[in-house]
């Protein structure tokens, strides 16, 4: 146990120099081997799931997940951090509607930036946009600073038609310099909308520059193809 336990803080060390150097590959690398130690705490369980399912190896991940519901003594931080990201699984496998009951059953004894930006997402895939705008609302009073939760409200406000709030929406965010590309694409097609195909081309080149995941609601290909159409 000790002889594991010493591995085990020699490879959260690897995996932190790894992440400080943004080397995602390196990070899960040692991930794992935090993982296979045997005594590895649930939160680096639990990131250990959520970067394989990053990668796309979303059986692994879901693996993960479901090994760690039946861990002794953990913490409800840790148990709800575990569902909130089983129930992205969920979505990934196709299982959107599961995926939605499972965060709503989370959220009102445990809510977060991350959380709030989950749901938002989903309700918005649903279609029901009077309960996505009601909530992604409420997220922004939450959290008036949260990216993904601002590219959500936007998102619901242009499927709404409101193109006036998704733009002043949008604006906001881009003022917090979003890392992911989801918000610039969503606000290009915002763009395109009111007419304005040069700022749409650009806020999709800036899509361009930023890297795009398993998880991530906008593909290559959809950038690509918004591109073409619009030059």
């Amino acid at each position: 146990m000790l002889l594991a336990k010493i591995k085990c803080n020699y490879y959260k060390f690897k995996t932190n120099k790894a992440y400080a150097r943004g080397n995602a590959e390196e990070t899960l690398f040692w991930l794992e081997r935090v993982y296979k130690t045997g005594v590895a705490k649930p939160n680096a369980i639990t990131t250990y799931g959520y970067l394989l399912l990053k990668d796309g190896r979303l059986e692994e991940a879901m693996k993960i997940f479901q090994e760690q519901f039946n861990m002794p003594n953990i913490s409800n931080t840790d148990y709800y951090n575990i569902k909130a990201n089983y129930a992205l699984g969920l979505w990934k496998q196709g299982k959107l509607e599961e995926a939605v009951a499972l965060l709503e059953k989370i959220i009102p004894d445990y809510k977060n930036t991350n959380i709030y930006g989950s749901l938002g997402y989903l309700y918005n895939l649903q279609g029901d946009l009077e309960k996505a705008l009601k909530f992604n609302l409420e997220a922004s009073e939450y959290n008036s600073t949260g990216g993904v939760i601002l590219d959500n409200l936007g998102q619901t406000y242009y499927l709404m038609g409101d193109l006036e709030k998704a733009q002043e929406t949008f604006k906001k965010l881009m003022t917090l310099n979003p890392k992911f590309p989801e918000a610039y694409y969503d606000y290009a097609l915002v763009l395109e909308k009111l007419g304005d195909r040069e700022n749409a081309v650009a806020m999709l080149k800036d899509a361009q520059q930023h890297k795009i995941n398993y998880l991530s609601a906008v593909t290559k290909e959809h950038i690509e193809a918004k591109l073409a159409q619009l030059a």
